[in-house]
């Protein structure tokens, strides 16, 4: 099968790209002639023209994207160790069905190997391991945060401006600022954190709040005001590991942002305002109407499986050959060790 790449940052990753549908990789053609599918990143707006040369000699799109353990750092400059490849759709576009969301009902009824899953799911937690892996602070006491139990704060989480999976998860930028005063209004007198993205924090992408934006914000909500004004609202910029925020957060508001899930592995109580991969599965309360009909209730189980073992695909960061969940931990654990000060 010939597979007409349609990006650039894909086509540095081509040996990937032909490993996982066992085709050859070509530049994609100006009009797409000559190939049998057509790859792209995703359902970003860089992927939109080949989407279309796709529809248009009705092959198949194939969408990859990076996985939900991809790196140390944020950015280009590291090959991902993990990627996803979908079929169907791609797993944060809520507006079609994605190869997950199949993983996830088949999972969902069917016997699960309860013993790996339960640790792996331990796995992760105590590594401590993200999609990005280059916070230095790993635990909030330089924070010095007000409130003293766990019970008493709250975590906003904020994604970089322009995120496909915003969109893909039916929201906007008006859905932050409901989601902040939410927070705050619901858990008055409670320690309201931002997480700011990696990449906003680098200057590499653009960030929804600010403290010019919770300011403005604070002018339309009483709440806000009040809890800027008592310092119990603040942005948290600093490079801290956001399971860290996460065990310190009972908990957690978020659009669509992965850290959604890793704070239901955490045990915080999820308020999810998009239509996230996690959302509508019964695991979060859901603040916005479940994506589709297509989804009913999974276990946290199944989702892990169905997410970080079915779905994932993993790369030994030597040589990039697969790899497993479990050896891909290690490799990280190893890495972070070495490159994070």
């Amino acid at each position: 099968m010939r597979i007409g790449i349609a990006t650039s940052g894909l086509w540095r990753l081509r040996d990937a790209v032909e490993r996982l549908t066992s085709g050859t990789a070509y530049r994609l053609p100006v009009y797409g002639s000559a190939v049998d599918a057509i790859a792209g990143w995703g359902h970003k707006p860089t992927a939109d023209r080949a989407r279309v040369i796709a529809r248009s000699k009705g092959i198949p799109y194939i969408a990859f994207e990076d996985g939900f353990l991809r790196s140390i750092h944020p950015g280009n400059g590291e090959r991902p160790m993990s990627m996803v490849i979908d079929r169907t759709g791609i797993y944060y576009d809520s507006r079609q069905p994605s190869d997950l969301e199949a993983l996830i009902r088949k999972r969902a009824s069917s016997p699960l190997p309860v013993a790996r899953v339960q640790s792996a799911m331990a796995l992760l937690r105590a590594s401590r391991l993200s999609k990005y892996n280059n916070a230095t602070l790993q635990d909030v006491a330089p924070l010095r945060l007000k409130a003293t139990r766990r019970e008493d704060r709250v975590l906003v989480v904020d994604q970089t401006v322009g995120d496909a999976s915003i969109v893909g998860a039916r929201a906007n930028v008006s859905t932050f600022s409901r989601m902040l005063d939410s927070a705050v209004r619901e858990n008055q007198g409670a320690e309201v954190l931002v997480r700011i993205h990696p990449e906003a924090i680098t200057g590499r992408k653009s960030a929804h709040f600010s403290p010019k934006r919770l300011q403005e914000l604070a002018l339309t909500s009483a709440p806000v005001a009040e809890a800027l004004s008592r310092g119990l609202l603040r942005l948290t910029p600093e490079p801290i590991n956001p399971w860290a925020l996460l065990e310190a957060c009972s908990a957690l508001y978020c659009v669509s942002s992965q850290l959604g899930f890793e704070g239901v592995l955490a045990g915080c109580t999820v308020h999810s305002f998009g239509a996230s991969f996690y959302n509508g599965w019964g695991l979060t309360q859901d603040r916005t109407p479940e994506p589709t009909s297509r989804r009913s209730r999974a276990s946290l189980e199944a989702i892990f499986t169905a997410t970080y073992i079915d779905y994932v695909n993993y790369f030994d960061p030597v040589d990039h050959t697969p790899s497993d969940f479990e050896r891909t931990i290690e490799a990280l654990v190893k890495k972070r060790s070495r490159d994070v000060s």
